[in-house]
């Protein structure tokens, strides 16, 4: 087992070394959050968390039941004693103002780095002994403790003061200090709050809870604090009771963070709150042990780490954002299809029913008494008007301004080839094209329709996508191959033409004005008047293509059946050979998301495609079932992109 000095000098840590400040995004919900657990099951040496800190060099550092613990961001190292302090419970972490480690023994001492060892700080003080309860780091690095023996110290290098003796301090046991910035000092005990300045120490009214687990300053004078029954904050004049959750208004708060874009966070024997501008929001971590969640610390790189009683958890922004409805107003845990319109409003259906809008990530049902309790298949639309295919009752159309106004259903009674449409799209003339299951496809323009089925050319009355290319030409993804019409003559292009598999399932035109053809076999492009192949392509790209989209960087990015891919297209259509990242524009495979292991990113706008939406570029796909992809067979997730996060 390696020794805590030789840790110390191995070198860069793999966590964050990185040199600006980021907080995790407080626009997403807690939801939206990637979170990593490491327990004992997955090479955490075991023993509830009590303290985390991070060092100059990189390394996080965990103080637990079993000893202090090393982590690199792979392998965590465990030293379960330490000669001056056998069998000591290291109770907190703390770094000076050179960014070197101090590990505190709950009442027995404090062990500090120095010169490539730990070094006990009493001997470095010139004092005989240090028994600490409690520490609190400054803003300049010094190091405040309450010793059981010589009362209120800070100590900043070598040079020690002594605050408070033992004498004006409260009666009971210090379980928590911290300063703020008018200089008092505060004390949480057993026993309540009190507050050292100017010499003495008093009691401070306004909380009835007794027991203080924590301290968090804010500001000039503000103070948050929790305690065994709830959480409470000092304004400068008075405390008051956060309003957390009604059924957690006085859960037990163990652990209180602030990060670096003023979100609090709190860790509770429940789960992890977290405070900002939105309100409040509750994760449970009941995973973590009936004494949930003890520390919590923010890295450099900006993600929040967790210590539990079982282990440790990293909450992190992602580069993918996963949208949920409530799960009291959704009544599927699948999604449907996805819908971005010019208002930067997203649309979406879940699978068992209802539609959502969802603006500024802020999402609500829309009473929509057209729909009822039908499926629904698609959604395309232009300014304020959207239309709907459903798998039972036809095609939908309506204007929505702050709610629905109006609205109409178009079926087989009113000229349209059937009642389930599982394609709609809306052409820049206006007309709406209506793709149905078995039936063939319906242009609706001037209050009439028109029907194409095979028999006036179109591969297959089953209709799975529609899509009209800058020249006019309006082209059908079909399980029978690729169909075109173009000043009324029929064209279909199949694997004799060029296509991968003549199952079609997407389309997709870039903003060079090629058209990439997503099949159950792979990606293929249509250019210079031919269905062409990427050149030498990964099997990645051989892969079943569920959706495709540009981003406003030029990139291609693509949902197969077990990735997500950005690839140039430029290169692709080009006819370059692969790998492309021998040339500067590598495919890129993105994972950890998705169901079940899958790594699944959604196309807007599904079946169809989807154009970039301001800074943020929506992506939607889905997975087909095995048995088809009618009949609501279909599994939707969604997810949201920013391309600064991908890119820079």
């Amino acid at each position: 087992m390696p020794t805590p000095s030789r840790w110390l000098a191995t070198g860069l840590a793999l966590i964050c070394l990185v040199g600006e400040v980021r907080a995790l995004d407080p626009n997403h919900t807690v939801s939206q959050y990637l979170r990593e657990q490491w327990t004992a099951d997955n090479g955490f040496p075991g023993g509830a968390v009590e303290a985390i800190t991070q060092t100059a060099d990189g390394y996080l550092w965990l103080g637990t039941e079993k000893g202090l613990v090393r982590f690199d961001g792979v392998n965590f190292g465990l030293t379960s004693s330490f000669s001056e302090f056998s069998g000591g419970l290291v109770s907190g972490l703390t770094t000076d103002g050179d960014g070197r480690l101090c590990i505190i023994f709950w009442g027995a001492g404090v062990l500090c780095y120095r010169d490539g060892k730990f070094v006990n700080l009493a001997s470095i003080l010139r004092r005989r002994t240090l028994e600490v309860a409690s520490s609190w780091r400054e803003e300049d690095g010094a190091s405040l403790f309450t010793d059981l023996i010589d009362g209120i110290l800070r100590v900043r290098g070598e040079n020690v003061q002594v605050l408070a003796p033992p004498a004006v301090l409260p009666p009971s046991l210090v379980l928590t200090i911290a300063e703020t910035h008018d200089g008092k000092i505060w004390l949480g005990t057993v026993a309540g709050l009190f507050y050292f300045e100017h010499g003495r120490t008093t009691r401070v009214t306004g909380i009835s809870d007794k027991k203080i687990n924590c301290l968090l300053p804010v500001g000039d004078s503000e103070l948050w604090v929790g305690t065994s029954k709830g959480l409470y904050r000092w304004n400068g004049t008075l405390f008051s009771r956060v309003n957390l959750t009604p059924t957690l208004a006085t859960v037990e708060v163990l652990a209180l963070l602030r990060d670096h874009d003023g979100t609090i966070w709190a860790g509770t024997t429940r789960g992890l709150f977290r405070i900002n501008a939105f309100g409040v929001s509750f994760s449970d971590q009941s995973d973590f042990g009936s004494r949930g969640i003890n520390a919590l610390f923010e890295d450099r790189e900006g993600n929040l780490w967790a210590g539990g009683a079982r282990g440790l958890e990293r909450i992190r922004d992602g580069i993918f954002v996963t949208y949920k409805p409530a799960t009291d107003s959704s009544p599927s845990k699948q999604d449907g299809p996805v819908y971005v319109d010019s208002e930067n409003r997203t649309w979406f259906a879940p699978a068992g029913g209802g539609l959502y809008v969802m603006k500024d990530g802020r999402a609500q049902a829309v009473n929509l008494s057209l729909v009822h309790n039908d499926v629904i298949y698609s959604i395309t639309g232009r300014k304020n008007e959207i239309w709907i295919g459903t798998q039972h009752s036809g095609l939908k159309h309506f204007e929505y301004r702050n709610g629905v106004i109006g609205g109409r259903t178009y079926t087989q009674g009113n000229g349209l080839a059937e009642n389930s449409v599982f394609a709609v799209y809306q052409s820049p003339d206006g007309a709406v094209w209506a793709g149905t299951l078995t039936s063939g496809i319906s242009r609706f323009q001037d209050g009439r329709f028109v029907t194409y089925t095979t028999a006036d050319g179109l591969a297959s009355n089953s209709v799975s996508a529609i899509l009209q290319t800058r020249d006019g030409t309006i082209w059908f993804a079909t399980p029978n191959g690729l169909s075109s019409l173009s000043r009324g003559h029929w064209t279909t292009y199949a694997t004799g033409d060029g296509l991968p598999s003549n199952s079609v399932n997407c389309l997709f035109e870039d903003s060079s004005g090629v058209l990439w053809i997503g099949t159950s076999r792979g990606l293929a492009f249509f250019k210079s008047g031919r269905v062409q192949v990427p050149r030498d392509a990964p099997d990645s790209l051989r892969e079943e293509a569920f959706g495709m989209s540009e981003d406003n960087g030029g990139w291609l990015w693509i949902a197969t059946s077990d990735h997500v891919l950005r690839v140039s297209s430029q290169k692709l259509s080009n006819g370059l050979r692969w790998p492309a990242k021998r040339q500067g524009s590598e495919e890129k495979q993105i994972g950890g998301f998705g169901p079940e292991g899958k790594n699944l990113v959604f196309v807007n706008s599904w079946p169809i495609g989807c154009r970039p939406v301001s800074h943020r570029e929506h992506f939607c796909s889905s997975t087909a079932s095995r048995r088809g992809h009618y009949g609501g067979q279909r599994s939707h997730y969604c997810s949201q992109v920013s391309s600064n996060s991908i890119f820079s």
